[in-house]
């Protein structure tokens, strides 16, 4: 399994792990908020790259489904943590949706986590959507030194029904697939032309 790390899909999703590194290291070093910012554009496009290049190069595996996983995790995880150290205003502006926002992401690991035994990446469409408005969020925040309520307020918005339809799937589901797309196609035909349309188009992101 670990022989799979050599195949450049994976080696891909190692960067992000690197600049996440990287990133705290300028956090604890003061660098200014634009750094996490470029940062976040960089994980970004590994994050985009590491799932392309795994499906256009038939290199799926599932070291590097986990490795993708924990990189978005631990990425995530991190950014909320960079926005209390550096920028306190959006939490404390914004306590009681930030704090239910948040216990929703962690009860959507627990109960990955606890009926699986992993922290499983769902790979839905909207968790996909939810992942490039945060890193937009992010990026703009630390870019320019403050933040957009309007945009806060989307971005925790689609975070949080992102996280329930994340629970719901695990709760209804006696195994993982990260590729169902959405909980909406369990119950619509394999020729629905909308199902085809979405996996045409957003497979491979």
């Amino acid at each position: 399994m670990w022989s799979d790390l050599k195949k450049i899909s994976n080696q891909v999703t190692l960067l992000r792990f690197l600049f996440l590194f990287i990133m705290w290291l300028g956090v604890f070093q003061k660098k200014p908020t634009y750094y996490l910012a470029f940062g976040f554009i960089l994980c970004g496009i590994t994050d985009f790259l590491d799932g392309f290049l795994a499906r256009k190069l038939n290199q799926i595996t599932e070291i590097g489904s986990r490795l993708d996983s924990w990189a978005d995790n631990f990425l995530l995880i991190s950014g909320i943590l960079w926005t209390v150290m550096l920028m306190p205003e959006i939490f404390t502006d914004n306590k009681l949706i930030f704090l239910v926002t948040l216990g929703t992401y962690i009860t959507f690991l627990l109960v990955g986590f606890i009926k699986f035994r992993r922290f499983a990446n769902l790979h839905l469409y909207l968790s996909k959507f939810s992942t490039v408005v945060l890193y937009a969020f992010l990026v703009h925040a630390f870019f320019i030194g403050s933040y957009s309520k309007t945009f806060f307020y989307f971005t925790v918005g689609i975070s949080f029904i992102s996280a329930l339809e994340g629970i719901t799937v695990f709760l209804i589901s006696s195994e993982v697939n990260e590729n169902m797309g959405s909980i909406i196609f369990n119950y619509i035909d394999e020729n629905n032309p909308i199902k085809i349309w979405f996996k045409r188009h957003f497979h491979n992101l």
